[in-house]
């Protein structure tokens, strides 16, 4: 209900919006004609003595017309015209007293045109004009039928009677009023039909436009979760693998890179000892916190997999030491109490890490087996602690340093 109610709203100010166009072209016309015809009844010249009596008036109602037509264009601006539910009732007005004053200035020409000249041409074609212009419903403009059309055939009866001249008056009066309502009937209804389809298309592109945007809302949500794990929040290893990528697709010069692999100590007797839940509660502090100091120092964190993160950064090898120096005692001071570990009594990590310069992916990834291997070194040699190997490509090969 609510819809069909939108939709007659919209399809009114539409029409109305149309109509007001409409009439400032109208408008135009017959400001031209009413100045044109003026100028000429001020001649005199095409009129006899007798025809002379009636020139005064000719020019009063072409003159009102002329000031009619005038205030229209002044006032009614197709950048003006902006037709809303608070205003469409003061248009309507607008238009229809428009119509109403024009035809009634134009029977009165009429009439004096009937009893002068013995036609209503003036009317006819006028009638006819407003028909085919202007999509008004019919029994708006009905009322100004039965206003005028009685008013022209009295006068031609009563300068005239029942003569051949008065049929000549009333005859293409019956017929051509008839064809102009059946005319404008028709318009009108095409029109609003037209617009109706206009206005239904609109909103399917809207609601297909907004589906779009919704689904593509939905694909990016789907991709970032696809890329994000689903415990700790942090980038993934498929999410780490394409940040690796475009590393290396930014830079056709070897970049240098440090590699952190960061293991929980002794994990495995924290889930055995605490339980699952707990052990789950310690990896998403410890992410949160090891996302906290790569977002600090502009690296990029994600988890390795099970109870192991990497980060990769762009930094110089002391200041990388320094970094894992500070996720070292930031991880302790977490105070996340293990038992169960021989390091310490709360949670700690053991931290390997690579330096390099890369130039492609296969670099990338021998880095990061070797990134792997320090950290075997530190689980060694008593963990909670870091170890760092550097190394130089030469082509595919890696040397150490």
């Amino acid at each position: 209900m609510e819809n069909q109610e939108n939709l007659a709203l919209s399809l009114r100010k539409e029409m109305i919006q149309l109509n007001l166009k409409r009439m400032r072209t109208v408008a135009w016309t017959l400001m031209y004609i009413s100045a044109i015809i003026t100028f000429i009844h001020f001649g005199e010249v095409f009129f006899s003595k007798e025809e002379r009596v009636m020139v005064p008036t000719y020019i009063a109602i072409h003159t009102v017309m002329f000031y009619i037509n005038l205030a229209v264009l002044l006032f009614v601006k197709d950048k003006r015209i902006h037709v809303s539910s608070i205003n469409i009732r003061k248009y309507e007005y607008i238009l229809l007293g428009y119509l109403y004053m024009t035809i009634l200035l134009i029977t009165g020409i009429t009439v004096m045109d009937v009893f002068y000249f013995n036609h209503a041409a003036l009317y006819e074609v006028f009638f006819l004009v407003i028909c085919t212009v202007f999509a008004v419903s019919l029994r708006k403009m009905i009322w100004a039928v039965l206003i005028t059309v009685p008013i022209i055939l009295l006068s031609s009866f009563l300068n005239l009677g029942m003569t051949g001249e008065s049929i000549k008056v009333m005859l293409p009066m019956s017929l051509i009023v008839p064809i102009g309502l059946i005319i404008q009937y028709r318009i009108n209804k095409m029109q609003k039909q037209f617009i109706k389809e206009h206005i239904l298309l609109a909103e399917e592109m809207t609601k297909s436009q907004q589906l779009s945007k919704l689904l593509a809302e939905k694909n990016s949500e789907l991709t970032e979760q696809a890329l994000r794990d689903s415990l700790t929040n942090l980038p993934n290893r498929r999410a780490f693998n394409n940040r690796l990528e475009q590393i290396v697709q930014q830079h056709n010069k070897p970049k240098a890179l440090t590699f952190m692999i960061i293991d929980i100590d002794f994990f495995k007797n924290f889930n055995d000892y605490y339980g699952h839940l707990h052990g789950d509660a310690a990896l998403i502090k410890v992410a949160g916190l090891l996302d906290e100091i790569a977002i600090k120092y502009n690296a990029f964190a994600a988890r390795w997999g099970g109870e192991e993160f990497v980060i990769v950064s762009q930094h110089a090898q002391r200041f990388a030491e320094h970094v894992c120096e500070e996720i070292l005692e930031e991880v302790r001071n977490l105070k996340i109490r293990h038992e169960h570990s021989p390091v310490a009594d709360v949670v700690t990590v053991s931290i390997g890490m690579c330096h390099a310069k890369v130039l492609n992916l296969q670099h990338i990834h021998t880095c990061c087996e070797i990134a792997d291997q320090a950290l075997y070194t530190v689980k060694q040699n008593n963990r909670n602690h870091f170890h760092v190997k550097t190394v130089v490509f030469e082509g595919e090969r890696c040397l150490p340093v």
